[in-house]
């Protein structure tokens, strides 16, 4: 079990999760198959206007009510309607997921808790003790002890925990959809770092995984028209401070989803990196989507935190 499996585990993980992409609402139970994994089921509501408005720093739900009957008629659209316990994948620009490194060991919990809480409150400008954290220590680089975490504002996260409550729903794990995605390149035994990038209506998370755990994490808020140059960027950094020294490590595999063309996110990359990494597909996990309606990008956050289940 890698540290990030560790990471995102909870007691008794259920195989249903739910999840919000953009302007949908998706839930998904899931089995595992020979290939990787099926769906048992699973439904897509298109969320209307004024719905659901994701932010970091505002509340998301606008109108309780209208989500509440959306959450229950997809679950009985899929069949799912007497399943109580979930996982949910949130808005990505809900939460925020960063790889934090320690210029020096801390001494004691007290002081690690202080240290993570001062880069926090780096990285967000909001004072960690009005901040949800969830963190797990990973393997070290550069003789750098690391941190994966990923915070939330605690009354947004309260607000999701409440609606759920109210459909009857315990959500036991709540993240940002881009941490569900990122377990498909955690369930890759390829060699190679591998490339996760998630565009949403507000710009797109990037994400580099080595050996089964996060390398770097990047939150982009820019126009569609700006994502290619800015995907560049990314991988420049990766190019330049993060990339291996060896082939044993070079960057063979991206998975692109959301509203941005997977061949000039490709080119954007390769351009910067001077690899020819793979697009990755579904197919590659199990799943067959060329006959259905319903396409990948549309579960694929929810669907990553279920395989938590068979971790």
């Amino acid at each position: 079990m890698s540290s990030l499996q560790r990471y995102f585990f909870v007691p008794t993980p259920p195989p249903t999760a739910a999840g919000f992409i953009d302007d949908s609402f998706t839930v998904v139970d899931l089995r595992r198959a020979r290939q990787g994994f099926a769906l048992a089921s699973s439904a897509v509501t298109q969320l209307p206007s004024g719905v659901v408005t994701p932010s970091f720093d505002e509340l998301n739900i606008l109108d309780a009510g209208e989500l509440i009957e959306i959450i229950r008629q997809t679950a009985e659209a899929a069949g799912l309607a007497r399943k109580k316990k979930w996982s949910v994948a949130l808005p990505d620009t809900t939460a925020r997921s960063f790889v934090v490194p320690l210029e020096s060991k801390p001494g004691s919990r007290s002081e690690l808790n202080e240290v993570l809480a001062w880069k926090i409150e780096r990285l967000v400008a909001a004072p960690a003790s009005e901040l949800r954290i969830s963190r797990q220590r990973i393997s070290p680089l550069a003789g750098q002890e690391r941190y994966v975490l990923t915070v939330a504002r605690d009354e947004v996260l309260t607000q999701y925990e409440e609606m759920f409550e109210s459909v009857g729903w315990t959500a036991g794990l709540l993240l940002p959809r881009h941490v569900g995605e990122a377990q498909w390149l955690a369930w890759d035994k390829s060699p190679g770092d591998k490339m996760l990038v998630s565009a949403n209506r507000n710009g797109f998370t990037s994400l580099v995984m080595r050996n089964g755990e996060p390398l770097v994490v990047r939150n982009y808020q820019c126009e569609p028209e700006a994502t290619a140059d800015e995907l560049h960027r990314f991988a420049l950094y990766y190019r330049d401070r993060l990339a291996p020294t060896t082939t044993a490590h070079a960057l063979t595999g991206m998975l692109v989803l959301g509203n941005i063309d997977v061949n000039e996110a490709q080119r954007a990359v390769s351009d910067a990196t001077e690899s020819a990494p793979r697009a990755m597909s579904s197919k590659e996990f199990g799943f067959d989507f060329s006959s259905e309606a319903i396409r990948f990008e549309h579960l694929a956050g929810a669907a990553g935190l279920a395989t938590i289940a068979w971790q």
